[in-house]
């Protein structure tokens, strides 16, 4: 069964018997109500004539004397305390009440009674007669206008119930189409998206506030978050085949090279060696970085936490100093607490240790500041540096400033450190800011947010 027509169903099952319980439970408070006022005023007639015959009880013959008293509709009779009764007092219409059984009853006493299909009401009220004997006063009258009167009801309440749940069942229909469209509109999209293969999203009812747009705009968002990954992997493996290319070739060569020549030519088998061993460590570099450059920024695990960016300089420099054995400075200007991702932070400050050390030949320096909200850790070099119009470019995958110039210096760069520093800048709320003059060298800055609160989290 589909969702429409089990909303449909349902909801018409459920308005139906929520109708007919209310309707059901009207009549009953009625019938109940109206039965019980009819007791009551036939009691009110009971005492009512038990007060006239105890009144004339001498003086009149009891036949006449109940005579004068019998309802119309009803039956009236004296019953004595041994359980022997007067000949009761009725209409030929009732005659079937004289048939009725009966017996003394000490108190007084009051019931509503079928006979056939009539409904009546029977009262006992116990009076001392003038001889002194405790004798019963039955009176038994018909409520059979009452009975027609919840029998008008019945079928009123019943004609009520089918007519409303004709305007209940169609609006169940409506509401089902409306409740089920968005989740239809979702699978043809889904449809659509599986035979063209293209991302799509579903268009949504801006005055909408319900939980549907919530789950169309899900929709809508893993959408967008599909079709960047699926990007980002078409975009890895395009750049991969692209820059993989290269080394391969230049490790084949070397290798057939070393096959052809490098028994008998030592200083062929150095330098093939050593190309093959540069090429080797440039892809494996190259790869890690394009693994990280296809993440999404939710996959970074980013952990944002106050950090001592002058306690990372330095041993970030020191570390850097020892690999690369490199004269690198770094300022100790005292603690500066900022908020960011230590990792991340020491990934990005590498990254540009590495740029400053491949591009220049003098001392590196690493400057700390902080002014007002913002830190800023600058690394400095008097490098080769580049010119104003290649300052926007620098950040673009596999860009590299001059290729030719660097390779020949002993710069192996892929062109992607920057590019990842940038991504890593964005997942962490950092910014990196570049200055350059060519043949001066480069300064570039990593801008952090500094902590309100100084010192390690407790």
């Amino acid at each position: 069964m589909s969702l429409r027509s089990k909303i449909y169903g349902y909801s018409s099952v459920l308005f139906a018997v929520l109708l007919i319980a209310v309707n059901l439970s009207v009549y009953i408070v009625f019938e109940r109500m109206s039965i019980d006022n009819e007791i009551k005023r036939v009691e009110a007639e009971a005492e009512s004539i038990v007060k006239g015959v105890r009144q004339s009880a001498g003086s009149i013959p009891p036949d006449d004397l109940l005579r004068a008293y019998a309802p119309l509709d009803g039956m009236l009779r004296i019953v004595n305390e041994d359980g022997t009764s007067s000949p009761p007092v009725t209409t030929s219409a009732e005659e079937q009440l004289s048939k009725l059984s009966f017996k003394y009853e000490s108190e007084k006493k009051s019931e509503y009674i079928q006979v056939g299909q009539i409904g009546y009401v029977w009262v006992s009220v116990p009076v001392i007669w003038p001889d002194g004997e405790v004798v019963n006063v039955q009176v038994t009258e018909s409520i059979e206008d009452t009975e027609n009167s919840l029998s008008v009801l019945r079928t009123v309440l019943v004609a009520v119930t089918i007519i409303a749940l004709i305007p209940a069942i169609i609006s169940s229909r409506i509401l089902a189409n409306r409740m089920t469209r968005p989740i239809q509109q979702m699978t043809r999209t889904m449809s659509d998206i599986q035979s063209s293969g293209q991302f799509k999203r579903l268009s949504l009812d801006e005055r909408s506030k319900d939980e549907l747009k919530t789950m169309g705009q899900t929709f809508n968002r893993m959408m967008d978050l599909l079709e960047s990954n699926f990007e980002r992997q078409e975009r890895f493996v395009s750049d991969a085949s692209h820059e993989l290319k290269t080394p391969l070739t230049i490790i084949e060569s070397y290798a057939s090279l070393l096959q052809r020549r490098g028994k008998d030519r030592p200083e062929v088998f150095d330098e093939a060696v050593e190309a093959i061993l540069s090429e080797s460590v440039r892809m494996r570099e190259m790869t890690e970085q394009l693994l990280l450059l296809a993440k999404q920024p939710e996959q970074w695990n980013v952990q944002l936490e106050r950090v001592d960016i002058t306690r990372l300089a330095l041993d970030s420099t020191r570390a850097f100093r020892e690999a690369y054995h490199r004269e690198v400075h770094c300022d100790d200007p005292g603690s500066i607490w900022a908020v960011s991702d230590v990792s991340k932070l020491k990934q990005m400050l590498f990254i540009l240790l590495d740029n400053a050390r491949k591009y220049s030949e003098d001392a590196i320096e690493v400057r700390l500041e902080a002014k007002g909200q913002e830190c800023r850790i600058r690394i400095v070099d008097k490098g080769i540096g580049m010119c104003e119009g290649e300052l926007s470019k620098v950040f673009d995958r596999f860009y590299r400033v001059d290729q030719a110039r660097t390779r020949s210096g002993g710069a192996s760069g892929s062109g992607l450190g920057l590019s990842l520093a940038k991504d890593i800048a964005e997942a962490v709320g950092a910014r990196i800011e570049l200055n350059s003059t060519e043949g001066r060298g480069t300064e570039a800055s990593i801008i952090l947010p500094t902590s309100v609160q100084n010192g390690p989290l407790s």
